[in-house]
């Protein structure tokens, strides 16, 4: 399972990258950026558990992580870039009589934006979220760590505070699927677990960039500015 999505989220990057060098190759406007930086995050969890009773429960946490990424722009307007990010922290509840508790979440995402205006970048987001968490039965003490893999989407707005770093905040969903483990019983037999797990996530954060922002010279300062055309 976690093979066969990795396969296809390369995949789909490999697309993606070919694709922006297509576009590039003709429209390129100079602006290929890596943006870095951190974040804060609100973290919440629905977790719909069947085994081994059917409960429900919301857990929800304060977490906070780190992004990176790499974007053109081109058409003046137009972005498409890849990101990566991690966070970090602690979001638990008792679901029936287990314990779920968020540890860490990781995505890998294309992203496709538009500039409204100088500085201001609206953009949909989508790719393949990781969810890291650990059940327990306070009870007993047996512990078990799982990853989840699923579908990871949203949107987003970027605003230039400068032309060396930008504040951003988004909304990103995470559909996760059912998840089914064993969860250890000492000496007993393991106990079968499964449970339908999604998050919403809200941040907010700074990112710096590296490298020269064309486009933003285009729109403070378009008498100076100078089209790169490809070499011949």
């Amino acid at each position: 399972m976690l093979g066969r999505l990795l396969k296809t989220a390369g995949a789909a990057l490999l697309i993606a990258t070919a694709g922006v060098g297509a576009a590039s190759a003709q429209n390129y406007d100079g602006s290929g950026l890596v943006k870095f930086g951190a974040f804060a995050q609100g973290m919440f969890l629905n977790v719909d558990q069947t085994l081994p009773v059917t409960a429900s429960e919301s857990p929800s946490g304060f977490t906070g992580g780190f992004s990176a990424g790499y974007d053109l722009t081109f058409h003046r307007h137009l972005l498409i870039g890849v990101e990566v990010d991690g966070s970090f922290g602690d979001a638990r509840e008792t679901v029936g009589f287990t314990d779920y508790g968020h540890d860490f979440m990781a995505t890998i995402r294309g992203r496709l934006g538009f500039y409204a205006h100088p500085g201001l970048l609206l953009y949909g987001t989508a790719g393949v979220g990781f969810l890291g968490f650990e059940a327990h039965q306070p009870a007993l003490g047996f512990k078990s760590a799982e990853t989840a893999v699923g579908f990871v989407g949203g949107a987003g707005i970027e605003y230039d505070w400068s032309p060396h770093f930008l504040v951003f905040t988004e909304y990103l969903y995470g559909n996760f699927g059912d998840v089914s483990f064993a969860l250890p019983q000492g000496s007993f037999a393991p106990q079968d677990h499964s449970a339908d797990m999604d998050a919403h996530m809200i941040r907010v954060g700074i990112k710096f960039k590296v490298g020269h922002d064309y486009a933003h010279d285009t729109y403070l300062h378009p008498e100076d500015y100078r089209r790169y055309e490809p070499l011949k």
